[in-house]
């Protein structure tokens, strides 16, 4: 009886430890593609959050759906503001204090004084497009506000028109059953050499604040959305620029997603240009196959700039971290994530991807930043910051070693218990 017991008893052991280290293994959510990298859980439990910013120190702060939450080096959290009425989407530190977005509003927040200001309050509406996000440098603020439409003509009555930052010229060129004109509300009309003025603040464009004198200037223009944005170690400003896709009135087939690096004053070509070329060339179509047709008179700018980096397809990447000091990968080199394949990318300086990361589908990636020597990675829906830097050994992806060892371990216990008792 005692050896049926034993026999029982070992079984169920052996069973209960498979189990639990199946499980632990499932848990693992990326699969590392690149021997020259690892991969860990930095902290945990941020289901909120929507982005990040660091300090100095390294400190960590969460812009999330009710606030802004501090997490220190040594794990431990703070809230810092706690409001049911903000919804972060953007957040970054710059000397002792907090900017962010929430809203349509850019809002400061001194960490010593506790004091809040609304610094912009009237930033233009965007029919989730795009989004907002904010980057700071030399005590200036540089603000991306996405375009309020796909391809510049609203698709319904509830839609918002696009407002643009620049004088614009248009062709008349008009949509739909209720015949709907570029940059106007649904069912108006335009006509051939009609001038759309120019607003403080518009659509589809990046625009400064100056810390100091709280100055709002026009930075560059043309640009669909921005998604994601950093700074390379000479200065240069890379942005991932979402391409022009297959929906509503005015449907364009055959873009993509670029990295442009960004410059003053200049035109990026939306709405009839994408990634240097007019829509009306060979490479995009309409929803019919037809040439697309273009929407202004006159071009604010001749032979608006190509991107760096075409990607795949439309829609798809997003979260650009630049490693400057070359800690993990080639100096200058860009990190993004692909959602549609649910991997991050490394890019090259000449254009050439790699594939380093693979997630499972349950990731909501939200943000990337370069902190120090390390790429921070949070993973909304999971609550999970993870921690990319150079080492040898992967600490996720090598669960699947340790499992296949860990059986082989079990296995032989069993077998050898279960000779003992026959003996």
């Amino acid at each position: 009886m005692k050896k049926i017991i034993l026999i029982a008893f070992s079984i169920i052991l052996s069973l209960i430890g498979a189990a639990l280290i199946f499980n632990n293994v499932m848990k693992s959510d990326i699969t590392c593609l690149d021997r020259e990298i690892g991969i860990s859980i930095k902290f945990k439990g941020m289901k909120d959050a929507n982005c990040f910013t660091y300090d100095s120190l390294n400190n960590i702060y969460l812009g999330t759906d009710n606030g802004i939450e501090l997490i220190k080096t040594d794990g431990k959290s703070e809230d810092i503001i706690k409001d049911k009425d903000l919804k972060i989407s953007s957040i970054i530190y710059e000397d002792k204090k907090l900017y962010y977005i929430s809203d349509n509003k850019l809002i400061g927040y001194d960490l010593e004084s506790k004091k809040k200001d609304i610094l912009i309050s009237n930033l233009p509406r965007n029919n989730d497009i795009g989004k907002y996000s904010i980057i700071a440098r030399d005590n200036t603020i540089f603000i991306s506000i996405s375009a309020a439409t796909n391809s510049g003509v609203v698709s319904d009555k509830k839609s918002i028109p696009d407002i643009s930052p620049i004088e614009l010229t248009l062709r008349g060129i008009n949509y739909g059953q209720d015949n709907t004109g570029s940059f106007s509300s649904y069912g108006i009309k335009t006509k051939n050499g009609q001038v759309i003025k120019e607003s403080v603040i518009g659509n589809a464009c990046v625009i400064s604040y100056d810390i100091k004198n709280k100055k709002i200037q026009l930075f560059s223009s043309g640009i669909r959305n921005i998604e994601g944005w950093d700074y390379n170690s000479a200065g240069s400003l890379m942005a991932i620029v979402g391409g022009i896709k297959n929906n509503g009135l005015r449907a364009v087939l055959g873009d993509t997603d670029y990295i442009y690096e960004l410059k003053k004053d200049i035109w990026y070509g939306w709405p009839d240009y994408s990634g240097g070329d007019p829509l009306n060339s060979p490479k995009f179509t309409d929803e019919n196959g037809k040439s697309v047709k273009m929407i202004l008179s006159k071009l604010p700018m001749l032979n608006p700039p190509a991107p760096f980096y075409v990607h795949s397809n439309a829609g798809s990447i997003y979260g650009l971290a630049v490693d400057r000091a070359g800690a993990i990968k080639e100096k200058d080199s860009m990190f993004f994530y692909d959602k549609h394949e649910t991997s991050l990318y490394n890019l090259d300086n000449n254009g050439l991807n790699k594939k380093i990361l693979k997630f499972n589908d349950n990731i909501e990636l939200k943000d990337i930043k370069l902190v120090k020597q390390s790429i921070y990675i949070l993973d909304k829906r999971n609550g999970i910051m993870y921690e990319l830097k150079k080492q040898e050994k992967n600490l996720i992806g090598g669960y699947r070693n340790i499992m296949f060892f860990s059986l082989c371990v079990i296995i032989l216990i069993m077998v050898l218990t279960l000779t003992k008792i026959k003996k």
